[in-house]
């Protein structure tokens, strides 16, 4: 997997990262802490072949994602 973003955020003193992730066949949103994945969730887009990856990180699904997981951790 190829890694295209990492948000921090910091929630009762721990830090955590979300990170968005593309396998050539979905964009998926993790969360880690300490380098480690924080739980067994990911929330994950399936993209068509041939889909340019990078331009999909800027649609409100991927957004969307990214705002699920900052909501899960806090």
């Amino acid at each position: 997997m190829e890694l295209f973003e990492k948000h921090p955020i910091s929630f009762e003193g721990e830090n955590y990262e979300i990170r968005v992730l593309d396998d050539d066949q979905s964009v998926n949103v993790v969360f880690f802490r300490n380098n480690h994945l924080a739980n067994c969730l990911k929330h994950q887009l399936k993209i068509p072949k041939d889909f340019d990856v990078k331009r999909s990180l800027k649609i409100d699904a991927v957004n969307e994602l990214v705002k699920i997981s900052k909501n899960e951790i806090t």
